[in-house]
């Protein structure tokens, strides 16, 4: 394929009959303490200052500042500026000759197909750009990418001729481009072969691509394709997607893929120093699994367990099953226990349903029946009935960050709105306490934002936005239904889940230095409220502030996190530690 950036640099070259006059050719140096500039508008003085200011030269360095002033004017379109330089008794001149104007004119396209000819000129911008190269470039660059992205991945252009027309003594030329173009065979995806799946399917790869044999080659497809499977979390490594022809004619696609690790462990070991002299400290712990390859079929297994404090622990298993039928259908089941606090139990089965609707965003549903089962502590202090939930969840994501694990730019936004009749019975004393009974409306809204935005290089700022609501037609709002703040998630510096609401927010402002692609040190600041009315219709509010480091490491053992997160008002000695590991097996 003929290089067109070349071809175009050859062409003006011939055009540009720059001329320079020096009244130096030695090489001894001379002083200039002042220039006196003559014919040079398009350009103001202080640029050409800029490029020439006073002081000693030789010969060959004034040719070197005219070749860039040449090249300035060059850029606005003068493609035939002369500028002499003449030594006077006194001083030394530049006379600047720019000559007119040039613009591009037409551009006449010919290719052995009228209705190929038709579709390119329909794309073509003759609108002039900061100078002749760049609209030659631009439209050179749009006809290709046409011609990739209706099956002609193996077109060519030529420039035939270049001619200048120039009315009279008009300041402005223009130049009108005639092009060959061929567009070479038209090319199908016959064929796809993958190379270097050695766990995941061959048929999983592709339809991961979404690609079919048989459809047109289309560049922009292709290029998307890549960039699914990249962030599929099946491959550590893709390769741009390369098209051949087979003896018959027949467009073979081939892909080189290396598998990553799509297994992960999340490890995290926290420690919380006693806040008074009567108690001891005391550890936190969390074992997150997933296995997201299984079989090679792209199917996924995730168990999780944390120990939140003393007397609090949670336990998921979720299960995914990926294209359904061969539709962009994902379909999981799962299940949720919570213990909080020894005063109740909830227990979640959970169906859900994803659709991807492109690269970065899709839509997620939830379906699922809920169990509150109070213990005696949380009947008697928090007057919390037994109650049972049947909810839908609604909401969709949307990504373009660069790198799950490690952004460096993009957003993440993700919203959800939760609907659910719950159903109220209680034991025979909270009756007596006036504690509500029968069926309820209760509704919830999630809303989570993710900014990242690159500072200077291997720096950038990452701003988190969250918030969370529930409403309930009940009296007021229980605690089983409540919102959690705090701990490694939320708001660093405090116990995990330390502060409850039936409306909470908190911000995360990190600044990050990322030491490698998996690595990063940073700084942080969070700030959380939490707003809660108790069954007295007595209001707890609260602003909480939090600030503190952390790194991200990666090693042979995984990504080792720690996290040093102190809450405002506490000394530097009685922060909170979080070490985490993940690690992709």
């Amino acid at each position: 394929m003929i290089t067109v950036r070349k071809m175009i640099f050859v062409a003006l070259i011939l055009l540009a009959c720059t001329q320079s006059v020096f009244a130096q050719e030695d090489t001894s140096r001379i002083f200039i303490p002042k220039w006196k500039i003559e014919g040079h508008d398009p350009i103001s003085r202080k640029e050409i200052e800029a490029i020439l200011p006073p002081g000693r030269y030789t010969a060959e360095q004034i040719r070197i500042a005219i070749d860039q002033l040449l090249k300035r004017y060059e850029d606005r379109g003068y493609l035939f500026g002369r500028v002499a330089v003449q030594q006077q008794p006194d001083q030394f001149s530049l006379s600047i000759q720019e000559g007119p104007r040039v613009e591009i004119g037409l551009f006449h396209v010919h290719s052995k197909d009228a209705s190929l000819d038709s579709a390119i000129h329909s794309g073509l911008d003759v609108r002039q750009k900061r100078s002749v190269r760049e609209t030659l470039e631009f439209n050179v660059e749009q006809i290709l990418t046409y011609l990739e992205n209706n099956g002609y991945p193996f077109g060519q252009i030529a420039i035939d001729s270049l001619v200048l027309n120039r009315n009279g003594n008009s300041e402005i030329a223009s130049l009108d481009c005639y092009l060959s173009v061929q567009p070479g065979p038209k090319v199908t995806l016959d064929s796809i072969v993958v190379r270097g799946n050695t766990t995941t399917r061959r048929a999983v790869v592709i339809r991961e691509m979404r690609l079919k044999t048989g459809e047109l080659y289309r560049q922009t497809r292709i290029d998307r394709s890549r960039t699914r499977l990249l962030r599929s979390g099946l491959f550590r490594q893709v390769d741009e997607p390369e098209i051949y022809l087979d003896g018959q004619g027949h467009g073979l696609l081939v892909v080189n893929v290396i598998e990553g690790n799509p297994n992960q462990l999340n490890a995290v070991l926290g420690y919380n120093p006693s806040a008074t002299n009567q108690e001891k400290g005391y550890f936190t712990g969390l074992i997150d699994v997933a296995f997201g390859n299984l079989l090679g079929t792209g199917r996924s297994v995730e168990a999780y367990w944390q120990k939140k404090d003393r007397r609090s622990q949670e336990l998921r298993f979720h299960y995914m099953e990926p294209w359904v039928k061969g539709y962009p259908l994902h379909l999981g089941v799962g299940f949720q226990q919570l213990i909080q606090d020894t005063s109740f139990i909830r227990r979640q089965l959970l169906l859900e349903f994803e659709v991807p609707f492109s690269d970065i965003l899709s839509f997620n549903s939830i379906l699922g029946r809920e169990e509150v089962l109070p213990d005696s502590i949380g009947q008697m202090l928090y007057q919390l009935p037994q109650s049972q939930s049947w909810f839908s969840r609604w909401g969709f994501t949307y990504d373009t960050r660069n790198d799950p694990l490690n952004p460096s730019r993009g957003v993440l936004y993700q919203t959800h709105f939760e609907h659910a009749r719950k159903r109220v019975s209680a034991a025979p004393f909270l009756v007596e306490q006036q504690v509500e009974t029968g069926s309820f409306r209760r509704e919830r809204w999630l809303v989570d934002l993710e900014l990242f935005a690159p500072t200077f290089r291997w720096q950038t700022v990452m701003l988190g936005v969250h918030g969370r609501q529930v409403k309930s037609n009940e009296g007021y709002i229980s605690i089983s239904d409540l919102f959690r703040l705090g701990g490694t998630r939320s708001l660093r510096g405090y116990r995990e889940e330390q502060f409850w609401g039936e409306r909470i927010a908190w911000l995360n402002l990190e600044y990050r230095y990322l030491l490698a692609p998996r690595s990063r040190a940073f700084a942080f600041v969070d700030a959380g409220y939490f707003y809660h009315k108790d069954r007295e219709q007595r209001v707890q509010e609260g602003y909480k502030y939090g600030y503190g480091f952390g790194l991200r490491i990666e090693t042979r053992l995984g990504i080792v996190g720690i996290d040093y997160g102190l809450a405002s008002g506490r000394s530097i000695t009685s922060g909170l530690v979080h070490v985490g590991l993940t690690n992709k097996f």
